[in-house]
């Protein structure tokens, strides 16, 4: 009975250490971390229009897209787009033509425009016909961040 002891106790150990093992468990999940913009559209300056809106950006830090809903009123908007900082459009915004409220985005983007969009460079600009260069506009302002896990790509 001695000698069968220590083979039992050596087989036991082996057992328990490949039913240990990693490679059979699923890798978690990391929950998106998700960065949310907002921003108030007034009249651009020198227009005199009473036309207003809204937009909201949910940036999916873990995923590298974004959803933006661009909501306006008081104007008939012929172009919408995200401009950067120095006023080149960067992602055009288009749903139908004439545009229609509310407009709606969803598309990847690359590191350099994150770092952009991070230090509040972009902002929503509304056309129209009367105001071609743009009648509403709004700078996209940090507003929040939710979820998390270690998947958020250390923006």
């Amino acid at each position: 009975m001695k000698p069968l002891l220590p083979f039992l106790a050596i087989l036991c150990v082996f057992f328990g250490v490949i039913s240990c093992s990693k490679d059979d468990d699923p890798a978690p999940v990391p929950t998106p971390v998700i960065v949310t913009f907002t921003t108030a559209l007034t009249p651009v300056a020198g227009t005199g229009s009473a036309a207003y809106g809204d937009a909201k950006l949910e940036f999916n830090q873990t995923a590298k897209t974004f959803e933006i809903t661009v909501n306006f009123s008081g104007l008939t908007a012929t172009a919408a787009h995200i401009h950067g900082a120095d006023g080149a459009p960067v992602f055009p915004l288009t749903n139908t033509t004439p545009l229609t409220s509310p407009i709606k985005l969803s598309t990847t983007i690359n590191d350099a425009q994150i770092v952009e969009l991070m230090a509040n460079h972009y902002y929503v600009n509304v056309h129209s016909v009367a105001f071609p260069n743009g009648e509403i506009s709004g700078t996209l302002i940090k507003t929040g961040t939710s979820g998390g896990g270690g998947g958020g790509g250390g923006y």
